[in-house]
């Protein structure tokens, strides 16, 4: 009986010592593997004008894969591509499909996004999960350009907003920051909350994301870990742009981490945001009152 005793606690101590054992959660990637990540979203969007409501239902789909091309003592080079990029928008008011992975349509915005997944970005990003600069991004903008000469003459105003708007460097940082934003920057056990931050830039909008974290346990080389992300539009530096948005909110999420690569397996989250967006013109204002809550899944293709 004593024995027995003796080892249960020697079992609770050594679960316990675990618990409080700090890791290092990094990235460790092969080098030349592809690693490919699918994400899933969906927004329910309430806005109201001149006093009557409607309702949006927006489904976005992504498929991202990258590579390590090098790695420099902390640094690595790692090469992305868009394989999918595809979103759906459904109201009373009107439908729109777009899916980047699919031949091009007749709408500029379609040939813009075809192009997106056709070309490769490279960037550096630190073991860490800190985004470091881009390598290409002059040319990766350059080479998707060129579908501009295909684009008629009356729908190439058009076109060149579009592309400004998914093409400048902060909306394309946006699609690969967030990838690694996650990570610790020091050694953390179980109970230990950490913070991340990041911009998300799209649609000419800026959202500031401050991101905490908590490591809830560990096993079999997995963790799991938990924790929300505080969210607040930014003033547009843009004297002339048509559209603000006043904007604040929550995302809460759950989510795995392989201990071996530092790579999210697994990720699910919700989140409520509200506000409103101005939109001017002729030196005119209205005001559209917001409400959108959102939910989303993540996760590594095997």
């Amino acid at each position: 009986m004593k024995k027995l005793i003796l080892s249960a606690f020697v079992a609770l101590s050594g679960i316990a010592l675990m618990a409080q054992t700090p890791v290092n959660i990094k990235l460790n990637l092969e080098k030349g593997k592809v690693y490919t990540i699918k994400s899933t979203s969906k927004q329910a969007i309430q806005q109201s004008v001149s006093g009557q409501q409607y309702n949006l239902d927006v489904t976005s789909n992504s498929v991202i894969s990258y590579k390590v091309l090098s790695k420099i003592n902390d640094i690595m080079e790692i090469e992305f591509k868009f394989d999918t990029i595809a979103t759906k928008i459904s109201s009373t008011m009107f439908n729109k499909e777009t899916n980047s992975a699919k031949p091009a349509g007749n709408e500029p915005i379609d040939k813009i996004m075809n192009k997106m997944s056709t070309y490769k970005l490279i960037a550096k990003i630190s073991t860490a999960g800190k985004f470091i600069e881009f390598v290409n991004y002059s040319k990766y903008k350059d080479s998707i350009m060129f579908v501009m000469d295909s684009i008629p003459a009356s729908k190439k105003d058009m076109a060149q907003k579009q592309a400004d708007a998914l093409l400048s460097e902060s909306a394309v940082k946006s699609m690969v920051e967030p990838l690694f934003a996650y990570l610790p920057d020091k050694a953390v056990k179980t109970g230990d909350t950490w913070e991340t931050t990041y911009v998300r830039a799209a649609n000419n909008m800026s959202m500031l994301c401050l991101n905490s974290f908590t490591l809830k346990g560990i096993e079999n080389n997995v963790a799991t870990i938990s924790g929300k992300s505080d969210i607040e539009s930014m003033p547009s530096n843009d004297p002339n742009a048509q559209m603000s948005s006043e904007l604040k909110g929550t995302i809460t999420f759950d989510g795995t981490l392989d201990l071996k690569t530092g790579l999210a397996l697994k990720n699910s989250s919700k989140g409520h945001i509200e506000g409103t967006s101005t939109m001017k013109n002729n030196g005119n204002e209205m005001k559209i009152p917001l409400v959108i809550d959102s939910q989303s899944e993540t996760e590594m293709l095997k």
